[in-house]
């Protein structure tokens, strides 16, 4: 699952751990939050002169999944609809910036939003899958005790 300590979620540590991962989503959701595009560059400088993040050398945007999924899995833990606010407007950018007449396109440079022809398989196996997950109220899935998404093998 999810989370697998011997104590549960409910342990120090795990809610230790809880806090620390939110602090994390938190900032790869500001990446997104604060591009014009409100996508987010595939990676960012802190800047202590400024004491802020500013974008890096590599300003585009795969349509990678992994904030997708940690913000399903902190909302399936936690049920703090923020989450879901959060990938929603990821999503919504995703919808107007990406898409084209046969598929998504990554992003070149999340300022200009200058499309590149091409899509990874991951957005379609992880991205879109993670985001359809945070949104839908009517699913089973049990991170904790039962089920474990294995998306590497797409």
């Amino acid at each position: 699952g999810a989370y697998t300590h011997p104590d549960g979620l409910d342990s120090i540590v795990a809610q230790r751990q809880l806090r620390t991962g939110k602090q994390l989503a938190y900032t790869c959701y500001q990446m997104y939050a604060r591009s014009k595009s409100g996508l987010s560059p595939e990676y960012v400088r802190f800047d202590s002169a400024i004491d802020d993040f500013v974008k890096g050398n590599a300003p585009y945007y795969i349509l990678r999944p992994e904030t997708s999924e940690t913000l399903f899995i902190l909302y399936h833990l936690t049920k703090d609809p923020v989450y879901r606010e959060w990938g929603w407007e990821i999503f919504q950018a995703i919808e107007e910036h990406c898409k084209t007449d046969a598929g998504y396109a990554a992003i070149r440079d999340v300022d200009t939003m200058k499309q590149d022809n091409r899509m990874e398989s991951f957005f379609l196996a992880e991205t879109l899958k993670y985001l359809y997950l945070l949104q839908d109220d009517n699913n089973e899935i049990d991170l904790l005790n039962t089920h474990v998404f294995n998306t590497e093998a797409h």
